[in-house]
């Protein structure tokens, strides 16, 4: 057996049929907004390309009925989008209200609120602001280190900072991160000694 080297075997999956597919459903998602308009966008949602067919979850019947009319307007900005180069060019639109509510389900549980992990540190800026002549503030943002001793410092400073805005571990007095605090009403050090052994 004969080893492939990696750029064969990149442009092997490209050339599937599928993976253009999949990278033209990407495009589309990514420019929905543009292609229909943000309120549109609003009620609807590209969920796949099949055969040639673009598939489209809308949130009630109107939309559904209302965009059908407007299909072939829509056909000819999406394949401007891909390009006329595209031997896969996108040829109908399904409009549909069958797949609009589980696919709403699905975003709402993709959905991860930063703030509710436990592990999640509030942003520390750097940035120093300064008051103009007019009295208009102007954020400054510093230039990047030049030393890794530099970068060593301002971490340090920045740990210091973020140190002093976390609350205190009621059992060991350390700086804890809020979500672990209210999870475990301790830091992870001392939920590891007194409730994981």
């Amino acid at each position: 057996m004969s080893l492939t080297g990696l750029p064969n075997i990149l442009h092997d999956i490209q050339s599937r049929t599928s993976w253009q597919q999949r990278c033209q459903y990407l495009l589309i998602v990514e420019k929905w907004a543009d292609i229909v308009g943000e309120s549109v966008a609003k009620q609807t949602c590209p969920i796949g390309v099949y055969q040639k067919s673009l598939q489209v979850a809308v949130s009630s019947p109107v939309w559904s009925q209302a965009l059908t009319f407007e299909r072939v307007r829509l056909l000819a900005k999406i394949n401007k989008l891909l390009g006329s180069a595209n031997n896969l060019a996108i040829a109908d639109i399904h409009f549909s209200t069958a797949k609009w509510a589980t696919h709403q389900q699905t975003l709402q549980q993709s959905k991860v609120i930063t703030a509710d992990h436990p592990s999640y540190l509030p942003a520390i800026t750097t940035d120093t602001i300064t008051k103009n002549a007019k009295g208009h503030q102007k954020r400054q943002v510093p230039k990047p280190p030049e030393t890794a001793s530099e970068a060593f410092q301002r971490w340090q400073e920045v740990m210091k900072l973020r140190t002093n805005q976390m609350p205190k571990c009621p059992r060991c007095d350390r700086p804890a991160l809020i979500g672990e605090i209210s999870r475990w009403q301790m830091c992870r050090v001392c939920a590891i000694e007194h409730l994981f052994n």
